[in-house]
């Protein structure tokens, strides 16, 4: 949660219930006191008084907060907006002219600005920015380091760190890649692919072998450090378990490290289907042909595994060589539609007359319909 005031609102909730308890309690004892005799009338009506006065007083209490904290937010939110916008324009102002800022400390608005800027622009104008955020930066510190900080605001502090994308605040960052919250290191882990730069690539990683992040929050990291991720990809490949390896060759793929792509080869021979099928994904990215790996191409496209076979088509369509374009004629009879589909397509990247023989004679009626297709969407 990352709106203010949920911890006020959750402890008039909590009160109020307790409330309410307490008039259901003293109900439950005043009316079974009367069923039994062992009360008169007057302390049960007494008591039924009691409950709906406090009934009442709780109803009227959490109904005034919850108008009152909607319209203060309201006020507030286009309070905040202004004043953002001003600082937005007093900051553009002083980079554009070449004057120093106004003198911190600056308001919640000022910093958003300064962070918007900071992602907005680059070169000369970005490190003035970040000059500018050096003065403020161990705010955010103090925050991850306290131990009373609520997980918004830490949350609030990594992001805000993220944005500034300052290389010396990292050491304050890693600690929680350990942290037992597991939204708190996602967030760490973000805003270490931010920050690192360097020596840092290598503490980074480290403590990311570590983390015990899901695949998908990996591969998100190694593509968040972009141009930086080939020493991070590296040393996942060597040292990491099942789901590092697999996010380090899907970011090699999406990345276009082709400087590692010789350190994909040997993963198309993996027992792990998932990881074999992550390094023919990143070889057909790179559009890198497994030249000497035709006979594991050839055995994948025969595997069980659907989806196996379809990214074993695309990739041989890489080699293009005859040994490629018979195995994708053959392919075309496969069962699968997806398989089907990807030999047509990768006959098409090789040799489009010999899609156009297909789409007259293959022995498969399938086969065939499927390279009438796809020569129809390519004309």
């Amino acid at each position: 949660m990352w709106r203010r005031g949920e911890r006020l609102y959750a402890l008039l909730v909590v009160l109020v219930v307790l409330l309410e308890a307490l008039a259901l309690g003293g109900l439950v004892v005043a009316f079974s006191g009367r069923i039994f005799n062992l009360l008169g009338s007057p302390v049960a009506y007494r008591a039924l008084f009691q409950a709906l006065v406090l009934t009442g007083l709780a109803l009227t209490f959490l109904s005034a907060y919850i108008l009152l904290y909607h319209a203060y937010t309201a006020s507030k939110e286009r309070l905040d907006r202004k004043a953002y916008e001003d600082w937005l324009a007093r900051f553009t102002e002083a980079l554009f002219n070449e004057e120093p800022p106004p003198p911190p400390p600056w308001p919640r608005p000022a910093l958003e600005a300064l962070l918007n800027l900071r992602e907005m622009l680059k070169g000369e104008f970005s490190e003035r920015i970040a000059d500018w955020l050096r003065q403020v930066y161990p705010h955010w510190i103090r925050l991850l380091k306290s131990r009373w900080a609520s997980r918004p605001a830490r949350l609030e502090a990594l992001d805000a760190l993220a944005q500034a994308r300052l290389p010396e605040t990292l050491e304050a960052i890693l600690p929680y890649l350990s942290h037992r919250d597991p939204v708190l290191r996602l967030g760490a882990a973000r805003a270490g692919a931010r920050v690192a730069r360097g020596e840092g690539l290598g503490r980074l990683a480290a403590a990311l072998l570590e983390a015990g992040l899901p695949r998908g929050a990996l591969l998100e990291v190694l593509l968040l450090l972009e141009e930086r991720a080939t020493p991070v990809v590296e040393a996942f490949l060597s040292q990491g378990g099942r789901e590092e390896v697999w996010a380090a060759l899907e970011a090699i793929g999406r990345l276009k490290l082709v400087a590692l792509a010789e350190r994909v080869l040997p993963f198309l021979d993996h027992p792990d289907p998932e990881l074999k099928a992550a390094a023919m994904r990143a070889l057909y990215r790179m559009r890198y042909p497994p030249k000497g790996y035709e006979g594991l191409l050839l055995a994948a496209l025969k595997d069980q595994q659907e989806f196996l076979r379809a990214h074993a088509a695309r990739l041989m369509a890489l080699l293009g060589n005859e040994l490629a374009q018979r195995a994708l004629w053959k392919a075309l009879s496969d069962p699968s539609f997806y398989v089907r589909r990807a030999a047509a397509e990768g006959l098409l990247l090789m040799n489009r007359g010999f899609l156009a023989q297909a789409a007259e004679g293959h022995p498969d009626p399938f086969g065939r319909a499927m390279a009438q297709q796809v020569l129809r969407e390519a004309a």
